[in-house]
């Protein structure tokens, strides 16, 4: 019965939409100057998009709501985006992330207190149904009752969450708005100008998480923020190409996504000589060199504060220490004076502002001492010497880049052995430059982000987040990653108090997220007796009980190694798996067998650390290019004692790998297995 009547609301509801739809694609799109048909045609582009999120998906929930003191029990329909019926004004269709949308998410049934909050203030009152529906092509496809107001038995969420992660993976991530879990949308709805700091397990949905508390915030707190004052900071560029679909499918454009390094070389460092490492060349070398662990001083807040105290130092050391005299027995502004101005005057600006404001000063003092001439042509010849003498007097203020300020820094610091060459910058070098051309140049209003996301987070360093803070409007930053997964060693955290210090506890708030929705209960089971040789572990993921095959740990002789490989990939094929994942330990690794494995298995594709996308299909890959990235099913190569010693290193690149894995997971080794998995 409840599947027919949510057939009959669905087609009606679908009606109402595809007239709008098509009223609204009659109307020519305005190009003009306007201002009220601008402002028209503005609201009038919102719907259309609203609308055509909608026609693809109406609407993925319901929530029967009655509030308190009033009869009737209202039906809620939850989408992607919100819809209005033009001819009765009343809401079709609600926002996700409307305020009576957070009781869908957050009522799990045994609150005693039913309320959410609503610009008018507390809505309390009471939930009689939630229910998931499913529609695809305008088709009702599924309707689970989760919760029915007097019976027990009624809860189908964990029967839909299973359903839809039983979903097979494509080549991008999806979002989450139909399974939004309570402690995500807690996260997700979190209030503004906090900083709020994730450690997720490997799995628990944190990027899709920061992603939806994204368009929460630009829904939330539209009159404040704005998406291109946004931005997305993400490990790689294979990783902003799997994510790059999340926000247009929720409706959100405009908000940047990029890498750290990549901004800072093409948005700040405004110096064509200097050039950036490869940093994949970088990384490649530390993974298959088996490099020790480094302590990154350049990534420290120590190394910030000898920055910032050089900086001020040279700023004093850069003002000219001479009087002002442009004309030969006249008198001139004295240092004094000068010193004044800067001091006084024009401090709390940047060094460059207060040569700029200086040069417009003292031409200022031209201009009026000029005058105490008689004569017109005196005058014209005062101002004519007296801005000749001001170039040279400025010239003693050079112009200074900030790669030139860093290599000063150092050379005073007695430490140049840290300088890079100009054409090889390296990533720890990023943040103080960043630091030291804000400090000289100044940070202009526009510049300024009012959000700022950072995924794998512990990949980066507190001077990066710090010189990050210092560019945002107020501490509003969703900082997420997992300390299990920092591969990255020499340039990351191995503590969250890093962040939360730097932000203070006042201004932070931390959130750990252990549920794992990614793989199956044995997959889970098996990576996390591999973070048991970590020194600095953080807590255990926690599987949402769904069940599969037991994780298959096979030794095979080095020679038929290439084909148990083609064979385990003809399996999963079988199986209809559409993602599946060869990894091994380095790219030389993938190399080798990669021509071979090509001639047996065409569809092949390897993905290396200079790959700017992931298509899907079988891939071959080295284990420090797989995080991020979700497959199907998985098959670990080589996990022995050579390739996987026993160590932070590799322990947490090995449990990087196997949690890759969605539904299965397979591990092959030749000679001894690595005593990583040995007592599994």
């Amino acid at each position: 019965m409840a599947f027919e009547e949510e057939k009959k609301e669905l087609h009606e509801t679908l009606s109402i939409i595809n007239k709008q739809y098509e009223r609204l694609a009659e109307i020519p799109e305005y190009i003009g100057d306007d201002f009220t048909e601008n402002v028209l045609e503005g609201s009038r582009q919102r719907v259309r998009e609203s609308l055509t999120i909608a026609k693809k998906e109406p609407y993925f929930a319901r929530l029967d709501f009655k509030e308190e003191e009033k009869e009737e029990v209202k039906a809620t329909y939850i989408g992607k985006a919100g819809v209005f019926d033009e001819h009765t004004g009343d809401v079709l269709i609600t926002d996700w992330r409307a305020p009576i949308a957070s009781l869908f998410y957050g009522f799990s049934g045994s609150e005693d207190d039913v309320y959410y909050l609503s610009p008018d203030g507390i809505v309390e009152g009471e939930i009689y149904l939630k229910r998931n529906i499913v529609t695809y092509n305008q088709e009702l496809q599924r309707v689970v009752d989760r919760y029915i107001r007097g019976e027990q038995e009624a809860s189908g969420g964990d029967e839909f969450l299973l359903y839809k992660l039983e979903d097979q993976k494509d080549n991008r991530l999806r979002d989450i708005v139909a399974t939004i879990q309570g402690e995500q949308n807690e996260i997700i709805r979190y209030p503004l100008n906090k900083a709020v700091i994730i450690q997720g397990v490997a799995g628990s949905g944190k990027t899709t998480v920061a992603l939806h508390r994204l368009a929460y915030l630009l829904y939330e707190y539209r009159e404040q923020l704005t998406a291109h004052r946004m931005i997305i900071f993400a490990p790689n560029t294979i990783f902003l190409d799997y994510i790059s679909q999340v926000l247009p499918e929720l409706g959100v454009g405009d908000i940047v996504q990029t890498t750290f390094p990549k901004w800072v070389m093409t948005s700040i460092i405004d110096d064509p000589k200097c050039k950036l490492e490869s940093l994949s060349e970088r990384r490649k070398a530390f993974f298959e060199s088996g490099t020790a662990e480094q302590n990154n001083w350049k990534g420290s807040l120590e190394f910030q504060q000898q920055i910032r105290e050089q900086l001020s130092q040279l700023e004093k050391d850069w003002i000219p220490e001479e009087d002002f005299i442009p004309w030969e027995n006249k008198k001139g502004v004295p240092l004094e004076q000068i010193n004044t101005w800067i001091e006084a005057d024009f401090k709390g600006n940047p060094a460059t502002k207060k040569y700029d404001r200086l040069k417009a000063k003292l031409t200022r003092w031209i201009e009026i001492e000029a005058k105490m001439y008689e004569e017109k042509k005196e005058q014209e010849q005062a101002r004519k010497d007296g801005k000749k003498e001001l170039r040279r007097y400025l010239r003693k203020w050079k112009k200074r880049k900030p790669y030139e300020l860093y290599a000063q820094i150092l050379k005073k610091m007695e430490r140049t052995d840290l300088l890079p060459p100009k054409d090889k910058i390296t990533l720890d070098d990023l943040a103080p430059l960043l630091d030291i051309h804000d400090y000289w140049y100044g940070i202009e209003r526009d510049e300024r982000f009012d959000h700022v996301v950072i995924d794998e987070a512990q990949d980066f360093s507190p001077y990066q987040v710090s010189v990050l803070h210092a560019r945002t409007k107020t501490a509003s930053f969703t900082i997420l990653g997992d300390l299990a997964q920092g591969i990255h060693s020499n340039e990351g955290i191995d503590e969250w108090e890093n962040f939360i210090d730097l932000f203070g506890t006042s201004r932070s708030k931390f959130f750990q997220m252990t549920k794992s929705y990614r793989s199956t209960y044995e997959i889970i089971a098996f990576s996390n007796t591999i973070l048991r040789h970590l020194a600095n572990r953080p807590a255990y993921a926690e599987p949402v009980f769904r069940s599969g095959e037991e994780v298959q740990i096979q030794q095979v002789d080095t020679e038929e190694k290439l084909e148990k490989i083609t064979s385990w990939i003809h399996d999963m094929k079988n199986k209809e798996m559409k993602t599946i994942a060869v990894i091994l330990r380095s790219e030389a690794d993938c190399n080798a067998v990669y021509p071979k494995l090509k001639e047996k298995i065409p569809e092949l594709t390897m993905i290396t650390t200079e790959d700017k996308s992931y298509e899907g299909g079988i891939s071959l890959l080295p284990v420090y290019v797989s995080k991020g990235l979700e497959f199907d099913t998985v098959l670990m190569v080589d996990v022995d004692e050579t390739r996987y010693p026993v160590t932070e290193q590799t322990a947490k690149l090995l449990y990087v790998g196997c949690t890759r894995a969605l539904h299965h997971l397979s591990v092959i080794h030749s000679g001894n297995a690595s005593k990583l998995i040995s007592n599994v």
